[in-house]
């Protein structure tokens, strides 16, 4: 059963703000002071809870009860990643939509600057700022190559190449401002890991994107991170995204890419710039990213070793 949106609703929200969660009580609540304190007002704030064990639910209710802008998604069983995060796109009510990580901070101006961005910019289908990196102690301990990143003037595989050469992986994951119902339309997050890498694909062979110059996003770096997941085993890493995943063995290296390239195959562009796209992902992707290829194999190998392959463990 999902628990539904409770409170008083704002009545004409220019953003949703959707932050997804599970297990999140460490860092939430910072997340969601920093979106009280944005210069943009007219937000809507969803909070939804993956079915988390601790006091996410506690934390998220709290600040709901103090700010009306702010309301609650509970679940009673993890229905996975996807599953979380596209609700949270189904009950958003503005014209614009952010994915906000619990763990993540948005500075003041980050939504105000995107808006803007994009109504200047109306052929573009995501806004986003510039990132820094923090610890857990919210000490900044890094930046990253996002400099001056020109998605405008770009045809569409160039839109690809440039995304994957500067690794701007914040435009979708995180901190990217869309119009809602252009990622509606593509059907939110992909259901499989890294399915973030193929929503980009799909979105820059469609449409530009458009960059704040300003910083207005840190990102975390912790030891509980999603991302820390890619060392893990191939099965469990799976059911992250797919909780029902019942085979023995998983490639989800192997899947993900097999997945951002058929992006690029599909891709509704002319023939001559679906290939160029097409070269984009496999020079700027999968060449760079034969190591995790490798990697996935050699885990299966290891769950065939230790007798893991044949029941669903």
């Amino acid at each position: 059963m999902v628990t539904e949106p409770r409170g008083l609703e704002p009545p004409h929200p220019v953003v949703t703000v959707g932050v997804p969660v599970r297990n999140g009580e460490e860092f939430l609540e910072r997340a969601l002071r920093a979106l009280q304190g944005q210069e943009l007002t007219d937000i809507e704030v969803l909070v939804a809870d993956n079915a988390s064990t601790d006091d996410t639910r506690k934390i998220a209710e709290m600040v709901a009860a103090e700010d009306s802008r702010f309301r609650y998604l509970g679940a009673d069983s993890n229905g996975g990643i996807p599953w979380n995060w596209n609700r949270l796109l189904a009950h958003a009510r503005a014209p614009y939509f952010m994915w906000n990580s619990a763990d993540d901070i948005v500075l003041p101006t980050h939504l105000s600057s995107c808006v803007r961005a994009l109504e200047s910019h109306p052929d573009a289908t995501i806004a986003f700022s510039r990132v820094v990196l923090s610890d857990s102690d919210d000490k900044v301990v890094g930046s990253l190559d996002d400099e001056g990143i020109d998605f405008l003037s770009l045809r569409p595989s160039a839109r690809v190449g440039l995304f994957f050469e500067r690794q701007v992986w914040q435009v979708i994951g995180f901190g990217g401002v869309f119009r809602t119902e252009t990622l509606r339309g593509l059907g939110g997050l992909p259901d499989y890991w890294g399915g973030d890498f193929g929503l980009a694909v799909a979105m820059a062979l469609r449409a530009p994107w458009v960059q704040v110059p300003e910083i207005g996003f840190i990102e975390r770096r912790h030891v509980g991170q999603m991302t820390n997941l890619q060392t893990s085993d191939p099965v469990a890493q799976t059911r992250v995204y797919r909780p029902r995943f019942g085979r023995s063995m998983a490639f989800p290296q192997w899947y993900l890419h097999g997945r951002v390239l058929a992006e690029a195959v599909r891709a509704p562009v002319p023939v001559l710039e679906r290939a160029r796209a097409i070269s984009a992902v496999v020079r700027r992707w999968t060449i760079p990213g034969m190591r995790s290829l490798g990697y996935d194999i050699k885990r299966n190998l290891q769950r065939l070793a230790d007798g893991r392959v044949g029941r669903a463990s």
